[in-house]
């Protein structure tokens, strides 16, 4: 599924990653600054190792001996952030379209219909970025991410700022992501009940490295 053995280096932090990924859903838990975020954007290819490997399936997105780097619109790989971030002059509709134009035809893995109604999305669509609740913005979010037609799904603490009730009605949909599209998911969190709700495997990043 997803192989990483890399290390990515700035002036104040070191990232020394070795990991294996064969559950469908891998939860990464850690303190702030710990690493998460810049795991994350390693493998979306926003930001770049030092060193090492990156491997998806049967595709290379890195490989420092190979002098292989494949640019973040060539991995197959969607990030959603804490924030949701659409674009604000466009409805819900136009926000989703946006992704699912840029795809080739023949790469196309989900439909902008199939993303709305997994979402619940149906009543929303003509509303622009404004007059969404939290919630419902991250939910566009995600759709969003789901119609680049990724092979792996990164999510940056999306429920982060969401009061309790708003949570418990997310966490169903990635449920249902994992479920009913198959597709694997590295979910980062500062909250344990999230991965447990989502029967994670877990692990905990501490210090820039990934401890079992």
């Amino acid at each position: 599924m997803l192989i990483c053995k890399f290390h990515y280096q700035r002036a104040d932090f070191n990232l020394n990653i070795q990991l294996e990924m064969q559950h469908p859903i891998l939860g990464i838990v850690g303190s702030s600054g710990s690493g998460k975020t810049t795991l994350l954007k390693n493998i979306a290819g926003l930001l770049n190792p030092l060193s090492g490997d990156i491997q998806l399936g049967s595709q290379t997105l890195f490989a420092s001996s190979r002098k292989i780097n494949l640019a973040p619109h060539q991995r197959q790989v969607a990030l959603v952030f804490q924030q949701a971030l659409l674009f604000p002059h466009l409805n819900v509709q136009q926000n989703l379209k946006y992704a699912e134009k840029l795809q080739d035809p023949q790469d196309i893995k989900f439909h902008s219909a199939q993303i709305v109604e997994l979402l619940e999305l149906e009543h929303l669509i003509q509303r622009k970025a404004h007059q969404l609740s939290g919630g419902e913005a991250q939910r566009v979010c995600i759709g969003r991410a789901l119609l680049s037609s990724p092979n792996l799904l990164l999510l940056d603490e999306p429920l982060t700022g969401l009061d309790r009730q708003l949570k418990q009605q997310i966490l169903p949909f990635f449920k249902r992501i994992k479920d009913e599209l198959n597709l694997p998911m590295i979910y980062v969190t500062h909250h344990m009940d999230e991965l447990k709700s989502l029967e994670a495997e877990i692990l905990t990043m501490r210090v820039g490295k990934l401890l079992i």
